[in-house]
């Protein structure tokens, strides 16, 4: 009975044993407890599946009842089976511990990749693979011969199985003689049956056996194939043992060129170390120097602070001085344009008193023809005499008057000429602080460019030996000669600022010394004037004795009138060129605005050239960290692969002695390239304080710029302000202008009065007594305008 299922235990012996190959068919090994299961329960169930166990049993129930039958009355027989039994199954348990332990010590085996092929696996398991090898040769053997064993012993416990199957009837017979008539047939009957019953299961058990045969011819079949393999496996896995050891031989040279390569490494390390430290220290000593620099100059700072708030309340006094003297100005220009109002009057009056000679030299062309006519009319004259002295009074009066006037006109003249004087004065004070505050800033400029270029030279000798850093000391370098030229160019523009300015001052030199030659034009018509006065004086008093003298007089009035008209043509010719020579300041002046704000959009551009340049920076410093991280993950790689060259030293002892010592320096110098890294994060750190620090300054050199903006915008305000005063200029020419249309206006209702009153006084004497009351009307105006404009 237990014959199929012990040639089935067998078949899977042989197979198992036959594809159990460590080396090979690593994967084989890891058996889960599922599959061991399943296996356990096809040894018990012979080599059937799950579904088929049912008739299996069956028939063991009845092969176990019959054969029971018979021994029931035979103690001796009974006790002889179980034993047989037993054995059988002491040699299926036996096998089955041999399968199990099998699997077991398939179990013991360290679980290896299904990849044949990987050198590192090889590496690893070359010495234990060899030896794992030879075990399973000898296990191989063993199980083969217990596996001859056990098919001797079946075969010899069929036969025995058989002989005891034939031998229990006759005893049964012999006892149940003894025994009963009516229970021998009865048992006759059972015995048939169960013969019966067991020729059919024995042909089953036969048919079986046969396909479990086949079945073994094939395993077997496949286990020689499979044989072959290996031997050509073995073969192969030799020749590539052999090429491994050939490449670990040119790895171990390898190896030592390399240390040799990384010992010269070490040296040149620790000297680039030994160069580091000196350089640490001269980086530290020129750090303390840069802190004290940085704290000079934020003391510089605050004390440009300061001068800065002192400039701008200085500025601003100056502004409401200008202010101020613009008013001045404007009252000035009022009063100068009033006086050529009252010249242009003069010149009136002179037309009219030489309207009046004419027509006196007319009544003195008739009172000749009246005298030689008739000698009569001398009663007459004399009364007309007596009218012409108080005509004479009255005239004198007028030129009281007109004195009066020239002594107001002279008064206001020195007024006007001190207060252009302090103008003159107030301006050359502008001028002088300007001159004085560009001179503080080019000074402080200076400095400030000799500390930069202190710090620069700091720089170079902390960074020069720093050859990664190169690259942002040239950029720098770049920026500070930008700024250098920058600074030349506004330096350029003050000095050409500073030639307009004393242009302008000749200018004003050249216009000081014709407004002095007109003042002594002007003095020289007032002693001309005053000289007619004075001839007018004596012609009145000698009126009657001397009317001939009074023609001469007249002649040399209009002589002198002359005079003074063509100075007043040179006078104005002089105003005009003035004029112009104040346009053409002006234009200047819109030019160079116009060159400041072109300055202002170089300075624009150059603040955006520096931000692209600060961007660049940043890129930089992200390719920079990139690098870092790329160093750190090589750093890493390089632990993983000193890791992996330890697990083969370790693995290698035996063959490679040589390595330990070569692992130890490799050890030694991956110290002393961390002791290297360390010591470069320090100087990474110190780089970046001395960015920082670099950074700052940089902050500094932009607040100096801003404080240049702020002075650039006073400038613009100072110029749009003028702009305003100028606006202002053109609304009093117009009202001016009005103001002389209005005068013209009242000129001519002066001039129909005068004519009225020589229209009502038809005599010759009795034409110039009409003007002086228009002369008066005249200069009552004038006083109240003047009053009205000092008011404003």
């Amino acid at each position: 009975m237990n014959s199929p299922f012990l040639q089935s235990a067998l078949c899977q012996s042989l197979s198992s044993s036959s594809n159990y190959s460590p080396l090979l068919y690593p994967s084989h090994q890891k058996v889960p407890r599922k599959k061991r299961a399943s296996v356990i329960s096809y040894f018990w169930n012979g080599g059937r599946p799950f579904d088929e166990r049912c008739p299996f049993r069956r028939r063991v129930v009845l092969l176990v009842g019959v054969s029971v039958l018979p021994f029931l009355q035979l103690r001796e027989a009974a006790a002889e089976v179980p034993a047989e039994e037993v054995n059988v199954e002491s040699h299926a348990g036996g096998f089955a511990n041999i399968f199990l332990s099998q699997r077991n010590r398939s179990k013991d085996v360290k679980p290896r990749t299904a990849n044949v092929l990987d050198y590192s696996v090889f590496e690893e398991n070359i010495g234990t693979g060899i030896q794992e090898s030879q075990g399973i040769k000898l296990k191989r053997s063993e199980i083969d011969t217990s596996d001859s064993r056990a098919m001797e012993i079946i075969e010899s416990q069929v036969p025995s199985a058989a002989e005891h199957d034939g031998a229990q009837p006759p005893k049964g017979d012999a006892k149940e003689g003894t025994g009963g008539s009516s229970s021998v047939s009865f048992l006759n009957g059972i015995g048939i049956i169960g013969s019966g019953v067991l020729g059919a299961l024995f042909a089953g058990s036969q048919q079986e056996k046969k396909a479990l045969e086949s079945t073994i011819d094939s395993m077997t079949a496949q286990t020689k194939d499979q044989e072959q393999a290996t031997a050509l496996m073995k073969k192969n896995f030799e020749d590539r043992l052999l090429n491994e050891q050939e490449e670990h031989k040119g790895q171990l040279r390898k190896l030592k060129d390399e240390e040799a390569s990384l010992s010269s490494q070490l040296t040149s390390a620790k000297d680039a170390v030994a160069a580091l430290g000196q350089e640490l220290q001269d980086e530290k000593r020129l750090a303390a120097e840069l802190l004290s620099q940085k704290s000079q100059l934020e003391h510089s700072f605050t004390q440009a602070r300061e001068d800065k708030k002192l400039l701008e309340d200085v500025l601003n006094e100056k502004v409401d001085r200008i202010t101020a003297l613009q008013d001045k100005l404007s009252l000035l220009s009022l009063e100068i344009n009033e006086k050529t109002k009252n010249i242009q009057n003069l010149k009136s009056l002179l037309a009219e008193r030489e309207s009046e000679c004419k027509n006196l030299s007319t009544t003195m062309e008739e009172a000749r023809a009246e005298l030689a006519a008739a000698n009569s009319s001398i009663e007459q004259l004399k009364e007309g005499i007596i009218m012409a002295r108080e005509e004479s009074n009255s005239k004198g009066s007028l030129i009281d008057d007109l004195n009066e006037n020239i002594k107001s006109l002279t008064e206001e003249k020195n007024d006007s000429s001190s207060k252009f004087y302090d103008l003159m004065k107030d301006y050359n004070d502008l001028v002088s602080y300007s001159e004085s505050t560009t001179v503080l800033n080019s000074e402080l400029l200076s400095k400030k460019d000799e500390q930069l270029q202190q710090l620069e030279e700091n720089l170079k000798h902390a960074l020069s030996e720093g050859s990664c850093q190169q690259t942002l000391i040239s950029e720098l370098t770049r920026e500070r000669d930008n700024l250098n030229v920058l600074l030349e160019k506004e330096k350029n523009d003050m000095y050409k600022l500073t030639t307009e300015l004393q242009s302008a001052r000749k200018l004003l030199d050249t216009s000081k010394a014709e407004i002095s030659h007109m003042s002594k034009e002007l003095t020289e018509a007032r002693t001309s004037y005053e000289e007619v006065t004075s001839k007018i004086s004596k012609m009145q008093e000698e009126y009657d004795q001397a009317r001939q003298l009074l023609n001469n007089n007249l002649d040399e009035a209009k002589a002198t009138s002359k005079i003074l008209s063509d100075k007043l043509e040179s006078a104005m010719v002089v105003l005009k060129s003035t004029e112009e020579e104040l346009v053409s300041a002006s234009n200047e002046l819109k030019a160079v605005i116009e060159e400041r704000e072109s300055l202002k959009k170089e300075l624009v551009d150059s603040y955006r050239k520096v931000e692209t340049t600060k961007n660049q920076l940043q890129e930089e410093r992200k390719l920079v960290t990139n690098l870092n991280k790329e160093l750190e993950a090589s750093g890493r790689q390089i632990l993983k692969d000193s890791e992996a060259r330890k697990s083969l030293e370790a693995d290698l002892d035996q063959a490679t002695r040589s390595l330990d010592d070569m692992n130890r320096s490799a050890l030694l110098l991956s110290r002393e390239l961390e002791n290297t890294n360390s010591r470069s994060a320090s100087l990474e750190t110190e780089k970046d304080i001395l960015y920082k620090s670099l950074v700052e300054q940089k902050n500094i050199t932009k607040d100096a710029l801003e404080n240049i903006e702020d002075a650039q915008n006073l400038i613009t305000r100072l110029g749009g302000e003028r702009e305003k005063l100028e606006k202002r200029s053109k609304r009093l020419e117009e009202d001016l202008a009005a103001a002389k249309g209005e005068i013209l206006r009242l000129r001519r209702k002066i001039s129909v009065g005068q004519e009225s009153l020589t229209e009502y006084h038809p005599n010759s004497n009795e034409v110039p007594a009409g003007t002086p009351f228009s002369v008066k009307r005249n200069s009552g105006r004038r006083k109240k305008r003047s009053m009205g404009s000092d008011d404003s």
